[in-house]
């Protein structure tokens, strides 16, 4: 199966395309408010790359969410459209476990930890949740939520074995270096590259996905916002006065 991946979660945009488990070209750029201007853009280069013609693709994956309300419904209006064009399948990814995924194909997690993917939420939060990898497959312990810095002390307490990745990684591991020195130094931050958003990692969970007959209903799927998407709005508001 050959899926085209979609990210606009967070500041990367990017899209890449997969087939058999595997990653055939990826393109991506790490900069605020490109989406709506460079997603096609990168689209077509992907599908270029993988000497994949437009239309001849089996499905599409997109990250659905939590992260940027304008990034997100930017990425699956793209995918929907897609979709409805070519009519194709659509597969909605968590952005979360996309990450947790990233980290666990990189090599860095041990057997019996807990991967705590991480978007910088503003302000103290972040959106989070927990999954543990074994024998190739993710397992969530924690369900995605906004959560405190404070409030992600107990599950570092309570879990000695930690990978954490995502944007939101190094802002928790500065406050723990402030806060809680000696949590901070067993936590291992991942290189650069894996603290982000990556289509590639779309892709081979949406490829799963529709493998096993998981397509989302184009017309009722919305982004998974975690954080109710009026509040946001307002928070933005007053952040800019």
């Amino acid at each position: 199966m050959t899926v085209l991946a979609i990210e606009t979660a967070t500041a990367v945009c990017a899209a890449a395309v997969v087939a058999g488990g595997k990653v055939l070209s990826e393109f991506e750029l790490n900069a605020p408010r490109v989406h709506s201007e460079k997603l096609v853009a990168l689209i077509d280069r992907a599908l270029a790359a993988a000497s994949v013609k437009f239309g001849a693709i089996d499905g599409i994956a997109v990250s659905i969410g939590p992260g940027s309300f304008t990034g997100l419904r930017i990425g699956l209006s793209v995918a929907k459209g897609l979709a409805y064009a070519w009519t194709k399948p659509l597969a909605a990814v968590p952005t979360l476990e996309a990450l947790a995924w990233e980290a666990a194909r990189s090599g860095v997690v041990h057997h019996r930890g807990l991967i705590l993917p991480m978007i910088d939420a503003r302000r103290d939060e972040v959106y989070v949740a927990g999954y543990r990898y074994d024998d190739g497959k993710l397992e969530e312990r924690i369900a995605a939520q906004s959560m405190t810095m404070e409030e992600l002390v107990p599950i570092v307490r309570d879990n000695e074995y930690l990978v954490i990745t995502g944007d939101g990684a190094k802002k928790f591991n500065d406050f723990l270096q402030g806060t809680y020195p000696k949590h901070a130094s067993r936590i291992p931050l991942p290189v650069d590259e894996r603290f982000q958003c990556k289509a590639s990692a779309v892709g081979l969970i949406g490829e799963r996905q529709l493998l096993n007959g998981n397509a989302a209903n184009l017309e009722t799927l919305e982004p998974m916002y975690v954080k109710d998407f009026h509040t946001l709005l307002k928070t933005q508001h007053s952040t800019v006065q």
